[in-house]
């Protein structure tokens, strides 16, 4: 966020013209905020439009005055009561004024500790640091021969099964224009990314598939036949393409569904032609799948309680598989939360802050040492993935919680 980008939040807001979501962000943080919670909370809106006139002269002010200062280690900045402490991280003055207003409205944290105990944010110049991760993957082909994509040049790596397999700028497509045959036989080759690493494929069919950090997808080079299926570990983003068998003798035409595998609780997806993630990683609480386009049916595998049926999701839906075997339809979803990872950001909605540790360490390639406990605080907010480990971790500090790099593992004490 640069700072005229926050200005222009909150001329959006003054004006009326926010979105929802940001409304929603600026009021937040104005109603849990420790400093201002009991004054806004007393004000009428004549009166909370004219507290925001004065923030938003006080922050124009803070700007001109901070950009005439010299940068130096360690730069103390005080907005609204508020003291944010920065260094070491090369950042300009500007960049650092909208990490501490910015962060109260874009990275915001809400502790959730008792109110009748004081929480010390604690920080300390950090000697290490970890880079974010990039566009790494492995592709590992029927034979068994890996390919590491970082490594590779753009254009065609292979063949396989009928498929033309090239590297195009972030990702890895499979293109059957240019087989020589309809009856080529059904090769397996599995993409997967390291911690770290993000990659994107896609598939024979033209389906668009994402994948996070730790994932992978394992499907045919091409799709033959009356269907598509393809298992997946970790989150994977999907747009899949509809596609029509063709007619053989009496049979008509028809659509073919495309069936994702989630690995391991033989969870599936029926899909025909939509948008949709599935998070499934071993260390989550839930195996989550969140509709954003069309309509597709879930079954719950092996996870599922003893009868459990198949749940038809429409768009906007999530469904929450439990490890006990429960199975909850969430009709209320923050639909940009479940993608952010995709479009660069850790996006979060009052999540506890282990889950947020949680896709730190997957991003990162880090490992989380809890050293008195794991905290209870939450954040709400979103945090770019392109940063630096240190700098995610600044922002994460002002949910009270304290953080040290040690030798790619991050030391947690509350």
């Amino acid at each position: 966020m640069y700072t005229s980008e926050i200005k222009s939040l909150l001329d959006r807001y003054l004006a009326g013209s926010a979105t929802p979501r940001e409304q929603r962000l600026v009021e937040q943080w104005l109603e849990e905020n420790d400093q201002q919670n009991t004054e806004w909370h007393r004000m009428d809106s004549r009166e909370r439009a004219a507290w925001m006139a004065e923030l938003y002269k006080s922050i124009e002010h803070s700007i001109s005055d901070k950009r005439v200062e010299k940068e130096n280690d360690n730069v103390n900045v005080t907005v609204s009561s508020h003291r944010w402490w920065y260094g070491r991280f090369g950042l300009s003055v500007a960049a650092m004024f909208v990490v501490a207003v910015g962060v109260s409205l874009f990275y915001f944290l809400l502790p959730r500790q008792s109110a009748d105990v004081p929480v010390s944010v604690s920080t300390e110049q950090q000697e290490e640091d970890v880079l974010p991760g990039t566009n790494k993957a492995v592709l590992t082909l029927g034979n068994g021969d890996r390919i590491l994509l970082d490594d590779s040049q753009e254009g065609i790596l292979t063949k396989q099964g009928g498929a033309e397999i090239s590297k195009q700028g972030e990702g890895v497509v499979y293109n059957t224009a240019h087989s020589s045959g309809k009856h080529a036989p059904v090769v397996y080759n599995t993409l997967s990314t390291p911690r770290g690493g993000q990659y994107k494929l896609v598939l024979s069919d033209g389906s668009k598939v994402w994948l996070n950090a730790s994932s992978s997808i394992r499907y045919p080079s091409s799709f033959a036949g009356n269907e598509r299926t393809v298992e997946i570990t970790g989150e994977v983003y999907f747009e899949i393409n509809r596609m029509t068998a063709e007619p053989s003798g009496s049979v008509p035409a028809k659509k073919v569904p495309f069936t994702v595998k989630i690995m391991p609780s033989g969870g599936e997806v029926e899909v025909l032609g939509t948008h949709f993630n599935i998070n499934a990683y071993t260390d989550e609480e839930v195996v989550s799948t969140t509709l954003l386009e069309g309509s597709i049916k879930l079954w719950p595998g092996r996870y599922g309680a003893a009868g459990a049926e198949a749940v038809q999701m429409k768009a906007g839906q999530q469904v929450r598989l439990e490890r006990d075997g429960s199975l909850r339809v969430m009709k209320e979803v923050d639909l940009e939360e479940a993608v952010a990872w995709k479009n660069g950001l850790f996006l979060m909605n009052s999540t506890p802050v282990a889950a947020v540790l949680r896709q730190l360490a997957r991003w990162y390639d880090v490992d989380i040492i809890y050293g008195k406990g794991i905290p209870e605080g939450r954040i709400t907010g979103d945090i770019p993935r392109e940063i630096h480990l240190s700098e995610a971790l600044k922002i994460m500090e002002l949910s009270g919680v304290h953080f040290k790099i040690d030798n790619r593992k991050i030391i947690v004490n509350p």
